[in-house]
């Protein structure tokens, strides 16, 4: 459904950015800069979790094992 003009005059579809979308491409670009390839950037990460398991941060590993589907009721065909 498509907004109404009149609804929201200050509105300008033309010269719009998101906010969010706009940080998540800085946040990319500052990445991309950062490291040339995706071994770089998990080498990276990997040495911040090595470095937070030193300094007592623990993580839980994801086990997908335990993932419990959704079931599917009757209705869903």
């Amino acid at each position: 459904m498509k907004e109404v003009p009149e609804k929201h005059p200050e509105f300008d579809p033309e010269t719009y950015t998101d906010p969010i979308l706009e940080e998540c491409y800085r946040i990319k670009a500052e990445l991309s800069a950062k490291f040339k390839t995706q071994k770089e950037f998990f080498a990276y990460v990997k040495a911040l979790e090595e470095e937070d398991k030193r300094n007592g941060i623990k993580y839980v590993p994801y086990d997908p094992s335990k993932r419990i589907p959704p079931e599917k009721s009757d209705d869903d065909t």
